[in-house]
Parts: C-alpha cells; sequence; structure tokens
C-alpha cells in the first residue's frame, strides 16, 4: 500500500526537527564575559615654564667705505682714480725718512773717441757725359670716358616720370624697354645722343622724358670729374 506524499513529508519534516533538537541540546552554553566599569581619574598636566629671554644679536660691522663713481677726465693720458666717501685724516704721524744719508753719484759712460771717415775725392770719369732722354709727353685728357675707365659706376640719383601708352596698353603690352647712348656732365646730368635699341616704338617719346630729367651722382676719374658716355636701358611699366 502507498502512502501519499503529503504525509511522506510530513515524518521527514518531523523527523528533521527532532535532529535539530538534539543538536541544540549537544552544543555547549557559552559564558560571555562580564565588563566592569572602572571610573578613570582625568589630571591636568603643568603648564611649561616660560621660554629664556632672546639675546640681543651681536652688533654688525660696519660696511666697507664705498667708491665714488670715476669722473669722466676727457685727457685720456690720466688715469681716472677712484674718491672714497670716508674723509682721510691727514694728521696722523708719518716716520721721517734718513735724509742726512748722500746719494752715491750715478755711473757716468765714457767718452769714445769720435772717428772722422777719411773723405774721397772725386776722381775724374774717363766716360763721356751722356745726355738725359726727354720725357716723354703726357697724355692728353679725353673729352668723354667709358664707364670701365671711371673710378665707379655712376648711381641714379632721380629720375622723371611718363605715362604709359594707351596705344600698347590696348593692346595687351605692360612693359618695355628703351635704351639710350646717353652723356654724363661733371655734376651727373643726362643728355641723351641716341637710342640704340627699343621693344616698342611707342615707348620711345615717353622713354625720353624719363631719361632727360634723370640725373647720376657725378663721374669721376682719378678722383677728378669727367664727363661718361654710357648705355642706359629705361624700362616703362604699365
Amino acid at each position: 500500500m502507498r502512502l501519499p506524499s503529503t504525509v511522506v513529508g510530513i515524518v521527514i519534516a518531523g523527523m528533521l526537527l527532532a535532529v535539530l533538537g538534539l543538536a541544540r541540546l549537544l552544543v555547549p552554553e557559552v559564558k560571555e564575559a562580564e565588563l566592569e566599569l572602572r571610573e578613570v581619574e582625568i589630571s591636568a598636566l603643568p603648564e611649561p615654564p616660560p621660554p629664556p629671554p632672546e639675546e640681543p644679536p651681536p652688533d654688525a660691522p660696519p660696511p666697507p667705505p664705498a667708491l665714488t663713481e670715476v669722473t669722466h677726465i676727457p685727457d685720456p693720458t690720466r688715469v681716472p682714480v677712484p674718491k672714497a666717501e670716508l674723509p682721510m685724516d691727514l694728521t696722523m704721524p708719518v716716520d721721517p725718512f734718513f735724509t742726512e744719508v748722500e746719494v752715491a753719484p750715478l755711473p757716468q759712460p765714457k767718452p769714445q773717441p769720435v772717428r772722422r771717415r777719411p773723405v774721397a775725392k772725386p776722381q775724374p770719369s774717363s766716360r763721356p757725359s751722356t745726355t738725359t732722354k726727354p720725357r716723354p709727353p703726357a697724355p692728353v685728357a679725353k673729352s668723354h670716358y667709358n664707364i670701365s675707365e671711371l673710378d665707379g659706376k655712376p648711381r641714379l640719383i632721380r629720375h622723371g616720370s611718363a605715362v604709359f601708352p594707351s596705344s600698347l596698353a590696348r593692346k595687351g603690352v605692360t612693359s618695355g624697354t628703351v635704351v639710350f647712348e646717353v652723356e654724363l656732365s661733371t655734376s651727373g646730368s643726362v643728355s641723351i645722343r641716341r637710342v640704340i635699341s627699343s621693344t616698342h616704338a611707342d615707348l620711345v617719346s615717353a622713354a625720353r622724358r624719363v631719361a632727360s630729367s634723370a640725373k647720376f651722382t657725378s663721374p669721376t676719374r682719378n678722383g677728378q670729374r669727367v664727363k661718361a658716355i654710357m648705355r642706359w636701358p629705361v624700362t616703362i611699366r604699365k
């Protein structure tokens, strides 16, 4: 005959409760230690003694005498001497020097005899006297010099102004160059001699206005102002 599952569960639960009760009885009881409360007396610490008085710092030594600034002396041969700010005591005793002893005389050089050289008498030369050659004539100064013959290339100081031709601007041209052969005076002014080349014929008149009112530094040769001839390319841009 089979027992229902509920009865089996109740029996198993009862057995577990019985086992737990026996285990509790077998475990020994642990006695807890009792804590004793005791009164604690609080005593105040005595106050510390006052600190010893601080000793005053020792006196600092006086600073060394400072030197004043050295004044400017225009004479470079004189040596600048620094001056002290503290006055000098001129009443200090000074030991006298022994001035009674005579000073020994300085040794004097012995005079040396003067030796005279014998004077040679001129002898008549057997060769006939030759006439001096005439000096070559001095080179004639030129009226004009090239740039290579000058002390240096003249530098442009001032130039004129001109309007770019509208005929070239309509064609899309934005710049051009005209090469002149110019003459520089002794003061550096410009004189046009001829037109050597030009990129556009319409630029010649405008380039002439620029070159005619220009000025250079004075051309020199051996430190003297001279006239010079040179080629000058004048470039005009839009």
